[in-house]
């Protein structure tokens, strides 16, 4: 029967063996969110997410492990991350040559148009005003709050040979994997979506029958990483290497939907709209686990300090159970599928200076290199392919002590995606925006308290052959720790 076909057609998707699409249009939810890696120091994210020029900051051991390096006594400290979300996006269509009331149909509009009158003379079925068979509508909003964990660092300096030298232990959230995609007016195939135009005319006599959807994906979990940090000081502590290595492990909760809102079948000069009930639930969970290893250095001067950091290649694996839930007869049928994917991420790394023009003033400068282009994906079925697109951005940020028990700071830095927007004019250039940040410390008798607020706005175009999907997503965070110098100890 066809509704088996499409219901096949859907499943197919989610284990495919092509290219995938990070964000895209109806693409299935694989390894979506694997890329958006925490940074946890309060302090660093308050500067923009600089990672060196702080002393005493054991937070960043996963991120530069030789950050050890400035650590004066044995330190531990516990923090935690709250972030709200705002995401929407709006529709907008573009009169479709002999078929005009297609754009009003998808943009919800046909409501105003009244009924052709019959009496009149020269009407015919295709004047008739196709309408939906509910009150979804094109755009969509959505508000979600996200509580990660509480994290933790322990780290103590010592000494082997005249050889300063500091180990850190640590667990933290390695990467965010929460995601959502909505999209109310899926297309199958996207007829007068498709670029360039013109598309196919269809014809009277072969007409063409298209499925009309609601296709939503989410995605809720996060992965987390267990792990040892090591720091090894020479030159009176002036130069700085060290190594880290974490265990990653996490889970997420996965949700696919398919809402069959009609189908239509064009004509040379006119469409019908049929109505059809065809509801895919997909319900899983997702188990992650990898290792990874960092490598960095730093030198520290009076008045400059300049670093790096590298990211070594390392392979992240996704098993997944899934239930199958499908009605298309008012009785739901289920079935599981589980399998297991892949993503080998290539490496990853910064560079850094910061400047001390005075002994309270200190400024940073971050050049962050995301290689993930270099990315690969193997699917279940055991196929590759590179669904990630590579970027580079700044992380600048600046920090003033008034006092000895205060430090203000604020900072921005890059943001990028690993996705392009559909229809992108300049081939190959993801999508970026900025993070605003801005905290302060508090300092007494071995206690620091640290908070960071940042804020971002993420917009992008997706550009049909007749349409424009305008998306923002707007991110309200709050970063805090609290660090703890243990005088009995070195």
């Amino acid at each position: 029967m066809r509704w088996r076909r499409h219901i096949g057609l859907f499943f197919g998707l989610l284990v495919a063996a092509g290219p995938l699409f990070a964000q895209g249009y109806n693409g299935p939810l694989t390894i979506q969110g694997l890329d958006r890696n925490t940074l946890h120091s309060a302090a660093g994210r308050g500067m923009g997410g600089i990672t060196i020029g702080h002393r005493n900051e054991i937070g960043l051991m996963f991120h530069n492990p030789a950050t050890l390096g400035s650590l004066t006594t044995t330190k531990i400290t516990l923090g935690g991350i709250q972030q709200s979300e705002d995401a929407e996006q709006v529709q907008q269509y573009a009169p479709v040559r002999y078929y005009s009331n297609f754009s009003l149909l998808m943009e919800g509009l046909t409501h105003l148009i009244p009924d052709p009158d019959p009496l009149l003379g020269g009407s015919s079925s295709a004047d008739t005003v196709q309408r939906p068979f509910d009150n979804i509508g094109p755009n969509w909003s959505r508000s979600k709050n996200h509580d990660i964990p509480l994290q933790g660092f322990f780290a103590m300096p010592f000494t082997v040979g005249g050889v300063k030298l500091a180990v850190g232990l640590g667990a933290a959230e390695y990467a965010d994997l929460n995601h959502f995609y909505q999209n109310n007016n899926t297309l199958s195939p996207p007829v007068f979506l498709q670029r360039p135009l013109p598309t196919f005319r269809p014809t009277n006599d072969a007409p063409v029958a298209v499925d009309w959807s609601q296709y939503i994906r989410s995605r809720e979990g996060s992965l987390r990483g267990y792990g040892v940090a090591l720091s090894g000081s020479m030159a009176k502590g002036d130069l700085s290497f060290g190594i880290s290595g974490m265990m990653i492990r996490g889970t997420s909760d996965d949700v696919e939907q398919l809402l069959g809102r009609g189908r239509m079948t064009f004509f040379s000069n006119s469409f019908r709209l049929d109505s059809v009930y065809r509801h895919i639930r997909n319900i899983g969970t997702s188990e992650y686990s990898g290792q990874e290893i960092t490598l960095g250095g730093i030198y520290r001067g009076r008045h400059l300090s300049i670093g790096f950091s590298a990211k070594l290649p390392t392979t992240i694996t996704r098993t997944f159970t899934t239930v199958v839930e499908a009605d298309t007869t008012g009785i739901i049928s289920t079935s599981t599928m589980s399998g297991e994917d892949q993503i080998q991420l290539p490496w990853r790394g910064t560079v850094a200076l910061s400047l001390t023009p005075r002994e309270n003033v200190m400024l940073g400068f971050e050049y962050e290199i995301r290689s993930y282009a270099l990315a690969v994906y193997t699917s279940p079925g055991g196929s590759e392919a590179s669904p990630w697109l590579s970027s580079s951005v700044f992380h600048i940020g600046a920090e003033y002590t008034p006092e000895p028990w205060l430090a203000l700071r604020m900072g921005i830095r890059g943001q990028a995606e690993v996705f392009e927007p559909e229809g992108n004019p300049i081939a190959g250039e993801p999508v970026t925006f900025s993070v605003y940040s801005a905290g302060f410390g508090l300092f007494h008798a071995g206690l620091q308290f640290n908070v960071t607020y940042e804020y971002s706005q993420m917009k992008y175009q997706d550009i049909w052959g007749s349409a424009v999907s305008m998306n923002s997503v707007k991110r309200n965070t709050v970063v805090a720790d609290l660090s703890y110098e243990l005088p009995w100890m070195p």
